[in-house]
Order: C-alpha cells, then structure tokens, then sequence
C-alpha cells in the first residue's frame, strides 16, 4: 500500500485503546504506521457512553504504553469525561 508514493508498512483499524496501543509500539521500532478511524480518535468514550458511566477497574490499572495514569486519584474511578480526555492526550 502506498501513500504519496510512500510504502505504507502497517495500517491499523480502530483509534480505541489497542489501535492506540499498538501504534506506539510499532513507532518504538521505528515504523510510522497509517491509523483508520471512522471518526475522531477515541470517540467511542464519549459519545457512545452514558452519561454516568465509569471505570470498573481503578485508575492505578489505566495505562497505555509509554502513557500512565497522572491524577490525583489512583484508587477512584475515572468517570466518562474524564477517560476522554485522558485517552485524547
């Protein structure tokens, strides 16, 4: 697959968790791979959740490589609002 005549290596579906995961750690080693969203990155947490909606798991456990938790609360609940905009940085 190419790109502006430049040879696309790795396309990844889905801008959620694990696409975001996994192209970090394809750019780790040195590869830059193309990311297919059918909207926004990460849009699913906020628009496709309820309003109340939180985390299950406690924040200390919300990581993505080369990315971890930096609130204030590391045994709360990450609420909505606030998955968004961590996973959008």
């Amino acid at each position: 697959m190419s790109e502006n005549g430049q040879k696309i290596g790795t396309v990844i579906i889905g801008a959620g968790q694990s696409g975001l995961a996994l192209a970090w750690e394809l750019q780790q080693r040195g590869e830059h791979p193309i990311i297919l969203e059918r909207a926004s990155a990460v849009h699913a947490w906020r628009d496709d959740r309820w309003d109340n909606f939180t985390l299950v798991t406690p924040n200390w456990m919300c990581q993505l490589p080369g990315y971890s938790y930096l609130g204030d609360d590391p045994h709360g609940f990450m609420a909505k609002d606030e998955i968004f905009g961590w996973l959008k940085e």
